[in-house]
């Protein structure tokens, strides 16, 4: 009763603030795409539903002709190249094409191209059936690893950070490559050096070393969804702890550590968070969201 009676009391609050809005009129659903998961081949995606998508970029994307000849000097007999994406995803949607296009113009052995289609549902984020991202820490997509005798070296995140065959070319010809999130990397590490487990590591600290590459919000929330879904619970939510000494204003980001603290079992404090960011909500159409998360919590 206690608990309730708190979280109407906060959401009396919000109201007085002015801050209810009547909801908008439910939109009409549309049908969701069938999902491919797993291991895929160019082919697949050729077939309908996805050959909507996939074959005008295919076609209308040339890549520059002589980053093109450069390329195909460096590329070399022994590189692997492993796409993950999601047939969901608007990114795959957009990049994936011209990155299979590019590769057919460097004529890029199939035999060397693996193609991995993840999930992107709560519950198996940026994961496939096989598990083939196990320990490549994939948390966008597409991610596009390149590597040499089986090591990697280098990839691609999301979106190029100038052009796909100019990135490739950067990371084929070892110059200095930073991918499009830049605190990837630095996180990536952070997991190997098994700090985000460490309960005694400080958020802040952490916070103070990304501060300048984080490009925002979302970014590392992603991170630490993925991580969540894994059952990576106390990373996820040293992480969410990070995102929010960065954006100490946003209410998104302390809904979600207050649902990484409620899967970690510290109801207390999932109930503290889930509070404050209903205090400092200010889209009416997040507000009945909070509430259920604070329905959600037990004391």
């Amino acid at each position: 009763m206690e608990r309730r009676n708190r979280a109407i009391g906060i959401l009396l609050t919000v109201l007085l603030a002015g801050l209810w809005a009547s909801p908008a009129p439910a939109q009409k659903e549309e049908p969701e795409e069938p999902k491919l998961l797993g291991r895929i081949t160019a082919q697949d995606l050729g077939q309908e539903p996805y050959g909507e998508w996939f074959t005008e970029p295919y076609i209308d994307y040339t890549p520059n002709p002589e980053v093109l000849t450069e390329l195909k000097s460096v590329a070399g007999k022994d590189l692997d190249i492993t796409i993950f994406f999601g047939t969901w995803c608007g990114d795959s949607q957009r990049e994936v094409p011209r990155v299979l296009k590019l590769l057919d113009r460097m004529e890029f052995p199939s035999d060397r191209l693996t193609l991995v289609a993840v999930d992107g549902d709560d519950d198996a984020k940026k994961r496939s059936p096989g598990g083939e991202e196990k320990g490549l820490e994939v948390y966008k997509v597409p991610t596009i690893v390149l590597s040499r005798g089986g090591v990697e070296i280098g990839r691609m995140v999301e979106y190029p950070v100038l052009s796909l065959e100019r990135d490739f070319l950067a990371i084929l010809s070892g110059q200095d490559y930073m991918p499009s999130y830049r605190t990837y990397p630095i996180i990536r590490r952070w997991m190997g050096e098994g700090l985000l487990a460490d309960e005694n590591i400080s958020p802040s600290g952490l916070a103070d070393q990304v501060r300048h590459q984080v490009a925002s919000e979302s970014e590392l929330a992603a991170m630490a969804g993925v991580l969540l879904s894994r059952g990576q619970v106390t990373e996820a939510v040293k992480l969410y702890q990070v995102n929010c000494a960065l954006y100490r204003d946003s209410a998104r980001s302390f809904a979600r550590l207050a649902e990484g603290l409620r899967q970690a079992g510290d109801q207390e404090k999932a109930r503290e968070m889930a509070e404050k960011a209903l205090r400092l909500n200010t889209d009416p159409a997040q507000v009945e969201k909070l509430v259920e998360l604070l329905e959600k919590i037990r004391d």
